[in-house]
């Protein structure tokens, strides 16, 4: 392999790789983001062809954005990141004009059919679509990334090569740090990754003999089952997604009153919408609702457009009618987490061997699809609840100032809603995606949010 060679090309992880496999299950495996943006000020031709100027001039500085997908000879080894030899931005910027009179109703219902439809693997795994015709005379920006790409962080991380924190200010150190060559016996060999796997794997068995009792007392004490709910069903091929906001100084109120973090706090909040929602549709378990909750492994220093995170089950206590209560049992859970995170993080694989991966990997995917194996075997969690730290100012993009940044995630087989809450300039962000059937009206999960927060208030201030 030459050396021009070893440098553009980039195996993706275990970890990263995962979310290509997964897509054999039929679900596409890209988040994103729906940004509403002030009027801008810009002449008769509209914002999109500012905006695509303005990509035109950063895309350069966002490195990930230029890596295509390319496959392992003969599969045996999971795909590697290679650089986009004819990247072209028209394949990846689309314009859309609503048809009067531009309701909400009407974008939200535009994002989640885009939301739907996966990437294109023969190009780099982005797409940018600008939005316009908005009643308000604002615009509206939906972008999608690919979860190989990048995890919530890295996805923050990467939107500050795109956004400014004043009109052609951009924010500091916003380029993407230098990733290391590999060689042909480094990490992009699939016979160099197994043969360093053997080699550590006497050091790897003696650390795990040593912690083994404590491992297994953890783990045995941390596994739960979830109780059956509308939500831990098949998915099909279609969306609906629901946004909102609270402001984040009730959030850090309540947390601070209640002597928990603002996480706890967030958590409580999904667990009360969640069980008013249920109780509505007479479909409330007797035990606990479990939430999959996504945990950085990420370093503080850390900017690497990849994967690195975890999932965790978390009780949410919906049996529990007290909103305090609740709040509190939470709070003891998430403690109990953190714990087990401490004692079991060098034990969590963010990366596997590639051998074969792509068809075997895959296989189980569509295994997991064709057999509803989801709606069969006993679930682990109900749903993925996500918090992800933002912007605490207000950004730009392309001179037109960012009022509101909600995150679009990803549903599964089996995990049919996911809500994701992203800080952002005072407000906490709120993104509902859910599978069109299992969740009708997602929009009664932010009114149910928005309400436990009026409730937790309402203890403080009696």
């Amino acid at each position: 392999m030459s050396a021009e060679k070893a440098r553009r090309v980039q195996p993706l992880s275990g970890l990263d790789a995962a979310f290509v496999y997964l897509e054999a299950a039929g679900t596409p495996m890209h988040v994103g983001a729906l940004l509403l943006l002030d009027r801008p000020r810009v002449g008769r031709a509209g914002f999109a062809p500012h905006l695509r100027a303005h990509l035109q001039q950063r895309l350069p500085k966002a490195r990930a954005l230029h890596r295509v997908l390319q496959a392992a000879p003969f599969a045996m080894d999971h795909p590697h990141w290679a650089e986009a030899t004819d990247f072209d931005l028209e394949q990846h910027f689309f314009a859309h004009r609503l048809a009067k009179p531009g309701t909400q109703a009407q974008l939200l219902a535009l994002v989640a059919r885009l939301h739907a439809k996966p990437l294109d693997r023969s190009r780099p795994l982005w797409a940018l679509h600008v939005i316009e015709g908005l009643a308000d005379g604002g615009v509206a920006v939906f972008t999608r990334l690919h979860h190989a790409l990048l995890d919530g962080q890295g996805a923050v991380a990467l939107a500050r090569v795109l956004l400014d924190v004043a009109p052609g200010v951009p924010v500091p150190e916003h380029a993407e740090p230098a990733r290391p060559a590999h060689s042909a016996r480094d990490k992009g060999s699939t016979f160099a990754r197994v043969s360093s796997a053997l080699l550590g794997l006497p050091q790897t068995l003696r650390a795990v003999w040593s912690a083994a009792p404590q491992v297994i007392d953890t783990l045995r004490d941390s596994v739960m089952l979830a109780p059956r709910t509308p939500f831990n069903v098949q998915v099909g091929p279609a969306r609906r997604i629901a946004t909102g906001g609270v402001p984040f100084a009730d959030v850090r109120r309540i947390a601070k009153h209640f002597r928990v973090s603002s996480n706890d706090v967030v958590m409580a909040l999904c667990g009360a919408a969640l069980r008013e929602y249920l109780l509505r549709h007479n479909a409330l378990p007797r035990t606990s609702l479990v939430a999959a909750m996504p945990i950085s492994l990420r370093a503080g220093d850390d900017g690497e457009a990849n994967n690195q995170v975890s999932m965790a089950q978390c009780a949410l206590h919906t049996e529990m009618a007290d909103p305090v209560a609740r709040l509190h049992a939470i709070a003891a859970a998430t403690r109990r987490i953190k714990q087990q995170v401490s004692l079991l993080r060098g034990f969590i694989p963010t990366d596997f061997p590639g051998l074969a991966a792509p068809l075997w990997a895959s296989g189980l995917s569509r295994v997991w699809a064709s057999g509803h194996l989801a709606e069969k075997l006993p679930a682990l969690a109900n749903l993925v609840i996500s918090n992800v730290p933002g912007s605490p100012v207000a950004l730009c993009l392309a001179g037109a100032r960012v009022r509101a940044s909600f995150p679009v995630s990803i549903v599964t087989h089996g995990l049919a809603l996911n809500i994701t809450v992203q800080s952002y300039a005072g407000q906490l962000d709120i993104g509902i995606v859910s599978d069109r059937d299992a969740v009708r009206n997602p929009a009664l999960m932010v009114r149910g949010i928005e309400r436990a927060v009026q409730a937790l208030l309402g203890k403080i201030n009696p």
